[in-house]
């Protein structure tokens, strides 16, 4: 090795290096590069959008508390409108990429929180009288969209996931009319949740869970 001329040895070194970072690294799955498509497309809404030198932060959590707070059409109108085009851009990828996909923190957060959120707007303050008034102020397009939900939901985190999701739901379910005098509510603290004032099964026809999703494809 005292033979070769020390520019051609170094050289030597460095293109054996590149070559092994090349064979040692691994490649690119096809689901690593759908993601960073899948991130890009969702950025403004469920993660953050460069501009120039400024970073904006996601409009999701405020869409959310938007929704939430106003509790109609016209409050929840972003809210479903990212949710909605949440569900076309996981469809529009790989079957094999929904799963990792569906693990990303935000995009797991946006479905289970967002099909909630629909599932207590639809409730309501109390206990609906009758499964006939479970949709409350939801229009077609909303159930549409709940059910898209849950099958995106089961088919990316399984039924019994979604099981599990439906009956911690019912807990956060009101289970009383809350009572008001002077515009205060006097037992809104001490109010029995669905789950401890009705049967899993009274809850299932009276809330959005039990809609026949077939009828609204």
């Amino acid at each position: 090795m005292n033979q070769i001329p020390k520019p051609l040895f170094v050289g030597g070194v460095l293109l054996i290096g590149v070559l092994l970072f090349f064979v040692i690294q691994e490649p690119h799955s096809v689901c690593q590069t759908q993601e960073a498509i899948f991130q890009e497309s969702q950025a403004g809404s469920l993660y953050p959008r460069t501009q120039k030198d400024s970073v904006r932060p996601p409009l999701y959590p405020r869409y959310v508390e938007n929704c939430r707070q106003g509790n109609g059409p016209g409050s929840c109108f972003e809210l479903f409108g990212v949710l909605r085009k949440l569900l076309r851009d996981l469809n529009a990828t790989p079957q094999e990429c929904m799963v990792p996909f569906g693990e990303l923190p935000p995009v797991k957060q946006a479905l289970y929180e967002g099909t909630q959120l629909m599932v207590l707007l639809a409730w309501g303050d109390r206990p609906p009288e009758t499964g006939a008034s479970r949709f409350s102020w939801l229009e077609a397009a909303d159930i549409s969209l709940f059910c898209q939900l849950k099958e995106t939901l089961i088919k990316v985190y399984g039924e019994e996931s979604w099981e599990g999701f439906r009956l911690n739901t019912h807990r956060k379910m009101p289970g009383e009319v809350p009572i008001y005098q002077s515009g205060q509510c006097l037992n809104c603290e001490t109010m029995k949740k669905a789950s401890e004032s009705l049967t899993a099964d009274q809850i299932w026809v009276r809330s959005l869970f039990s809609v026949r999703c077939e009828q609204f494809r």
